[in-house]
């Protein structure tokens, strides 16, 4: 941030009519000695502005509590009726002016002082915008209604059952072993990251992340009513970022390592023969084409009957065993979808 010198306000005098009087310098009119108006006090243009020289800024004016002419705080008493300042108000300032960097100030508004900034008080908050009538809400209103529609909807189907009676008909058994082989695995990886023994296949550049760097600054230019018929110019700048792409090496690399090159399956419908896992004939060691067993999975489903319909419920063996041909139970149906609720069988 950069302060540049302090520059005179100006004000038009409202009985003679001279125009652009120094708010500093000219406490009373040059050309028929009414008295300056604080309130006729504006920011000029760039092409009018005066410099403050070796003045020191002693406050914004204060007005006597008895006459309310305004006068330098700096006063001992009231400059107009010798009246004591003690309880004085301070003067009203103007709001403040922002400009782009590159922009020129024009003259001000002699009009729009910042409202009730007397003796450090807040100003009210200003008046709601009148609202806007629009179809808008109806809009929203209607998309609402769909939306709970829908969810009522989704909740009946999920939650809405009704008792029945289940025959089971029959059992399924699923069991597979996958079968990994060791050898040559291509894969991809940045290059400072390779595992140890991996041999390099190729390499291309690529994108790995972004970086925030500074491209620039934003200035504006901003002027503050000092209030003593002064006011100060400050230049305040923010850096601006961007996005930059950070480039690094992505290697394509071959690595001796297990891959699962197929799986093996045994499966039935039935609760006898009992499940067995499925065998195979291994190349077992470490040598490339060497086999060995990967991850197991195994599944168990119940078939049952109603009206017609027929389900199916997953579960663990144990219980899948539990359960015979022919056996009647209890449970509850989703009346909307038809499907069974697998976990109220009884």
């Amino acid at each position: 941030m950069t302060e540049d010198a302090r520059y005179e306000m100006l004000w038009d005098c409202k009985y003679c009519g001279q125009k652009k009087l120094l708010g500093l310098t000219h406490r009373f009119c040059a050309s028929c000695g009414a008295p300056q108006d604080p309130g006729a006090r504006y920011f000029p243009s760039d092409a009018d502005k005066v410099a403050v020289a070796d003045h020191p800024f002693v406050g914004a004016d204060v007005g006597c509590a008895a006459c309310g002419t305004f006068v330098s705080r700096a006063a001992k008493c009231c400059t107009n009726c010798g009246g004591p300042l003690a309880g004085g108000k301070d003067v009203q300032l103007r709001g403040e002016e922002v400009r782009a960097d590159a922009a020129a100030f024009a003259q001000g508004q002699k009009g729009a002082l910042a409202p009730n900034l007397y003796q450090g008080q807040a100003p009210p908050p200003p008046p709601a915008p009148p609202a806007k009538k629009s179809s808008l809400g109806l809009i929203l209103g209607i998309l609402g209604g769909v939306l709970v529609l829908a969810l009522v909807a989704l909740l009946v189907s999920v939650f809405w059952r009704k008792s029945g009676t289940f025959e089971v008909a029959g059992h399924t058994w699923l069991r597979t072993i996958d079968v990994e082989t060791y050898g040559a695995t291509r894969k991809e990886a940045w290059c400072d990251e390779l595992p140890g023994g991996a041999k390099v296949v190729s390499r291309k550049r690529e994108e790995r992340s972004k970086e925030k760097v500074q491209d620039g600054e934003d200035c504006q230019v901003k002027r503050k009513d000092l209030g003593d018929g002064t006011f100060k110019q400050v230049r305040e700048c923010q850096p601006r970022y961007k996005s930059k792409a950070v480039m690094d090496d992505r290697c394509t690399f071959e690595v001796m390592a297990w891959k699962r090159a197929r799986t093996l399956k045994a499966e039935g419908k039935s609760l006898e023969p009992a499940p067995a896992w499925p065998r195979a004939s291994l190349r077992t060691g470490t040598c490339e084409g060497c086999e060995r067993e990967g991850a197991r999975d195994e599944k168990y489903e119940v078939l049952f009957t109603s009206d017609g319909a027929e389900h199916a419920c997953a579960m663990p063996e144990a219980k899948w065993r539990a359960f015979t041909k022919g056996q009647r139970v209890e449970g509850k149906a989703r009346v909307v979808t038809g499907g069974l609720d697998c976990a109220s069988l009884r």
